[in-house]
């Protein structure tokens, strides 16, 4: 505690005798006019010893209301609070890799990973971008990030440039977004301010479907954003599709400089997933020797600690002229349900079915533990420099996932 001036013992004034009694030959001692009496200094010293007193009780009672709001006490409240951790926490669980995971909300999921001590940063894919600057949330769940805050995890904001929980991702908004200065900077404004009102340790930036012409326009937001966040001392994470080469084979790989935006931001993401799909053949989603090219190409192009590996926890079922998401929970259900024999994939070691419901055959391709320990120790094998690995996305995974993925990646 800070010494307290006055308190112990009396004040004795510079021009004061060094003694405090009354002389029999003459007038009390400080009698003399403009000269305090020893009654007005016993008055004054009481006054003191109450103001000191008034101050210390005024500085517990604050540091006990910090401590029991955005402290270390404060996880009661269920809110998320701030100020954020402030840094990029260390692997838990015995881990040499990070995981982060996208979450929209299953509780479960997080109860889960966390008990597995299997994640260290969840991004909460709620916030939306339209084309004004402005940033929308839709879903938000306070509680949820309250209870990621009380496992001591990082927890970041993901922003799409779709503008609705339903909405597609839109290159059009986008574009309006980084064709103004002005909507340019309300859009970091309004991350700025959402970060510090939630308490987030920083942004997950997720637009997808630019065009190639909106390749500079994007670094130089995304090197204006993170310079933004860093003053806050947050963090800023980028998600992107994946290539293996620069400016990329597709329109949609173009609009990434991954040179320039891996300089700009702290974690680099790499979607190393949806090698198929709807717009194709069955497939698998992560061949392993494309995963393998993908990563390889990150690490010539940026610092390897940035890099993060895509680790989905779904595949797909095409069936007739349709194609629907099949979580890894979901695929292991159809085995059960239909009988179906499951088999292997031969380069992705992604689990696979073939039967027949209400006279349609379906082809099925699922991630199971067999596939998701084969992406783990491809990693491990081939790539063992860089971050570690975000997850797509809690809720889709199968009993036993994050245990193995903090195994995985020891």
């Amino acid at each position: 505690m800070p010494a307290r001036s006055g308190v112990q013992g009396r004040e004795v004034p510079p021009s004061e005798p060094p003694q405090d009694r009354e002389d029999a030959s003459g007038p009390p001692l400080g009698s003399a006019p403009g000269r305090p009496t020893r009654a007005e200094r016993r008055a004054r010293l009481r006054r003191q010893r109450l103001l000191a007193l008034l101050v210390a009780a005024g500085t517990f009672v604050v540091v006990l209301v910090l401590l029991f709001t955005v402290g270390p006490f404060g996880s009661h409240l269920g809110r998320p609070g701030a100020p954020p951790l402030g840094y990029l926490i260390k692997p838990q669980g015995g881990r040499r890799y990070r995981v982060s995971a996208w979450t929209l909300g299953d509780a479960g999921s997080l109860e889960a990973a966390a008990a597995a001590r299997a994640v260290d940063e969840v991004d909460f894919d709620w916030y939306h971008t339209q084309a004004d600057g402005g940033v929308t949330a839709e879903r938000e769940d306070p509680a949820l990030v309250g209870a990621a805050r009380g496992y001591g995890l990082n927890l970041f904001a993901t922003v799409t440039n779709s503008t609705s929980a339903n909405g597609a991702f839109s290159g059009d908004v986008a574009a309006a977004v980084l064709a103004s200065p002005d909507r340019r900077h309300r859009f970091i404004d309004d991350l700025l301010a959402l970060v510090k009102h939630m308490g987030y340790d920083g942004v997950d930036l997720d637009w997808e479907g630019l065009k190639p012409a909106d390749r500079a326009p994007f670094s130089a937001l995304v090197e204006e954003l993170a310079a933004a966040l860093h003053v806050e001392h947050r963090f800023l994470a980028i998600a992107v599709v994946p290539k293996i080469s620069e400016p990329g084979q597709w329109a949609s790989q173009r609009y990434a400089d991954w040179s320039s935006l891996g300089k700009a931001v702290d974690e680099f993401k790499i979607m190393t997933y949806s090698y198929s799909g709807p717009w194709g053949p069955p497939g698998p989603q992560a061949p392993l020797a494309w995963v393998d090219r993908v990563l390889s190409f990150a690490q010539r192009t940026m610092p390897a600690q940035k890099v993060s590996m895509g680790v989905p926890f779904f595949g797909f079922d095409w069936y007739g002229s349709s194609c629907a998401v099949v979580s890894a929970h979901r695929g292991a259900s159809f085995a059960a349900t239909y009988h179906a024999a499951v088999g292997r994939d031969p380069s992705s070691r992604e689990a696979t079915m073939t039967f027949i419901a209400g006279g349609v055959t379906h082809h099925v391709y699922f991630q199971d533990g067999t596939a998701l320990a084969a992406k783990l120790a491809e990693l491990r094998a081939r790539h063992s420099r860089i971050a570690g690995i975000s997850t797509w996305v809690m809720g889709e995974e199968a009993p036993g996932f994050w245990p193995l993925i903090t195994g995985g990646l020891r």
